[in-house]
């Protein structure tokens, strides 16, 4: 009983508002009713909504030189007026601190490697000099008091001592080659050392670079506008951010376009370079004039959940008044699909149809005449009648 007393109800709201609009859209009886034909300009038209946009802005995105996910973590208030260079929004920075103060232990540590390494090879090397140092010396020493002379010296001690005159000029040799091998060995150790050092540099100085691109600054003076993502939501606190998302922009001012909405169900007959005119909502009393430059290719709802789809139609502007004119202000658009002028048209509700044919009920006199009529164009409200009725005539709903 509640479900048909409310469709009663709304049954009932439905025909009030039908007659209030026909009472002002054309010459209407005493009888709310009944409407006189004149004729008129009729209009198709196609509402939107959205809000003003810039031509031209300058996008602040994150950093190439900061790879991954990024977390936001402070940003300047939107609207604000901001100047050339000033931070506006500054990206979490606890990592690439922490990664930062472990690459340079890193360094010192293979700093401390590398002096360890260096004396090593120096002893080392020392070690070899002075082992050198002191078979040349022996060597000399056996040259001087070889035994040579048969007369003095038996023939054992001869062979003896040129032996050993022999064995120190082989170890000297042999020390020779050691130290020229020791001295490739420790070339070749300290510049892997020195190559790991140059790495860990090279990773320090990107961290550096990273940390200092943390902080996204504003290309030039403007008023900052953060920008909505595919959801809808704007950048807020601790929120991800990756490289190329556009966070924000600093938008020209200087000319502007809306960015409208049209319901999918009533974009019949849209297309480009069609009139359109805006308002504000913030200046109802203010119309601008424009077309329609740009049209999505595929109508998508507002919100994740809504059952309502739109097309997103971008509307260029005659002109730009910068005093009411902001990037983010709401208006109310209405494009014009077609206009005719000096033509009879009635409300849709008064028309009729059986059997592929359409009629109006027309009053004469006393009594209702139903009458075939012919229809052209058709708006969401209002069709077109060609032929069958005449200005004058008295059409009841």
């Amino acid at each position: 009983m509640k479900v048909n007393a409310l469709l009663k109800t709304l049954v009932l709201i439905f025909i009030i508002i039908s007659i209030m609009g026909i009472m002002g859209c054309g010459g209407s009886d005493k009888d709310a009713a009944i409407i006189t034909m004149q004729k008129e300009i009729f209009e198709i038209v196609i509402p939107a909504f959205g809000e003003l946009d810039a031509v031209k802005s300058t996008p602040i995105m994150p950093s190439p030189q900061v790879r991954g996910q990024q977390t936001i973590a402070w940003m300047i208030p939107e609207n604000s007026q901001v100047k050339a260079g000033e931070t506006v929004i500054r990206m979490a920075a606890e990592y690439y601190v922490d990664s930062l103060r472990t690459e340079k232990f890193n360094i010192a540590r293979l700093n401390l490697e590398i002096q360890d390494k260096e004396k090593a090879l120096d002893k080392e090397n020392k070690d070899i000099q002075a082992q050198l140092t002191l078979t040349e010396i022996e060597k000399q020493l056996a040259e001087v008091f070889a035994a040579k002379d048969e007369t003095i010296f038996s023939r054992n001690e001869i062979i003896e001592s040129s032996v050993n005159v022999e064995f120190l000029g082989v170890k000297t040799k042999y020390l020779q080659e050691k130290s020229k091998q020791m001295e490739k060995k420790a070339l070749a150790e300290l510049q892997l050392l020195k190559s790991k050092m140059k790495t860990l540099q090279v990773k320090v100085e990107q961290l550096q670079s990273a940390l200092d691109s943390l902080d996204l600054k504003a290309p030039h003076d403007g008023i900052l506008i953060y920008e909505k993502n595919w959801r809808g939501e704007k950048p807020r606190l601790g929120m991800s951010a990756w490289m190329g998302m556009k966070l924000a922009k600093l938008p020209d001012l200087s000319s502007m376009e809306a960015k409208v909405f049209v319901l999918e169900s009533e974009a019949a007959g849209l297309k480009g370079d069609l009139p359109a005119t805006v308002t504000l909502d913030s200046s109802p009393g203010l119309t601008f004039s424009g077309k329609v430059i740009g049209i999505d290719t595929i109508a998508k709802p507002l919100e994740e959940k809504s059952p309502l789809k739109y097309f997103e139609v971008k509307i260029n502007l005659e002109k730009t008044d910068s005093a009411i004119m902001k990037p983010g202000s709401m208006v109310k658009t209405t494009i014009f699909v077609r206009k005719l002028e000096n033509v009879l048209a009635v409300p849709n509700q008064a028309l009729f149809f059986n059997d592929g044919h359409t009629y109006v009920n027309v009053m004469k006199g006393s009594k209702l005449e139903k009458r075939a009529v012919k229809t052209g164009d058709r708006s969401l409200t209002r069709t077109v009648i060609t032929e069958g009725l005449a200005a004058g005539e008295k059409v009841v709903l």
